[in-house]
């Protein structure tokens, strides 16, 4: 609800992402999730799209995402 006025169903553990940038350690739990009710409304992300398997490398990710696009792309 807090970033996306929307309500969700959370699933399964993609997977934990670990990662040192520069100024700070990043440690983030992704999961798989559903939209339950309500629509889709940036509240916090600059910018968002959706994107089909194939789509996957047309986005620049951030270091810490793609090894997550790997999983993501192996379980579509």
């Amino acid at each position: 609800m807090e970033e996306l006025d929307t309500e969700i169903r959370v699933g399964e553990l993609i997977d934990t992402i670990e990662y040192d940038y520069p100024t700070f350690h990043l440690s983030m739990d992704c999961f798989w999730c559903e939209v339950v009710a309500g629509h889709l409304e940036l509240k916090e992300a600059e910018a968002a799209k959706w994107l089909t398997k194939d789509q996957l490398d047309s986005v620049v990710w951030l270091p810490a995402d793609i090894t997550l696009i790997d999983k993501i792309r192996e379980q579509m």
